[in-house]
């Protein structure tokens, strides 16, 4: 048996050493980290080397979208303080343009920046097994609900044992049909023995 962390909407890696208090995650894990936006991706280095050289983490870190399908993919790189890496960056067809929760809204950079995607569950198919203990933290602005909906027709979800996740209903209209869908996925991953957490 191995022990496996995904990190699915890295930043700055911010939630990801929470998680490393958290687990005691230390060299023996295998740990994965995906940034969509290029400019957050570009300004993590140095934060991953801190990771990877003092810390001894074991990091595959990757300028990549998670997605259900393996795809170039759009990424609408919000602004912050710091330039066009906002947390709030995402890869939604539609993308909003006001954040209920945070109260602010969203200014995208006018140049259109593309990036891979992964299939997400085959990803986890092809780096572990059901033997492993596999925790996952998704915090990917949106595109969980088609990334969840693919863990579950795949059968994917059974490779997982913790589950974090930021969910977004806000960002979508009717927001209704997204609390149910949110609802539904934590019903369906209770009744199979695996506990979505919400992650904030």
């Amino acid at each position: 048996m191995k022990k496996v962390f995904v990190d699915c909407g890295t930043h700055l890696f911010q939630g990801f050493c929470d998680f490393v208090k958290k687990y005691n995650i230390d060299e023996t894990w295998e740990c994965y980290s995906f940034e969509a936006n290029p400019n957050t991706f570009k300004m993590s280095q140095d934060n991953y080397k801190t990771l990877t050289d003092d810390w001894k983490l074991n990091i595959e870190h990757y300028n990549k979208a998670i997605s259900d399908k393996e795809r170039l993919i759009k990424v609408n790189c919000s602004k912050d303080s710091l330039g066009y890496v906002s947390q709030g960056s995402n890869t939604l067809e539609n993308p909003p343009t006001y954040d209920k929760q945070w109260k602010n809204s969203f200014e995208y950079d006018s140049e259109e920046v593309y990036v891979e995607s992964i299939d997400f569950s085959k990803f986890l198919n092809n780096i572990c097994s059901i033997e492993d203990f596999v925790l996952i933290k998704m915090d990917i602005e949106g595109s969980e609900f088609d990334v969840i909906q693919s863990l579950i027709d795949t059968g994917a979800y059974k490779l997982i044992n913790d589950f974090y996740c930021e969910f977004h209903e806000r960002f979508f209209e009717p927001q209704q049909k997204y609390v149910e869908k949110k609802e539904n996925f934590k019903q369906f991953f209770l009744k199979n023995n695996l506990e979505i957490k919400e992650w904030f």
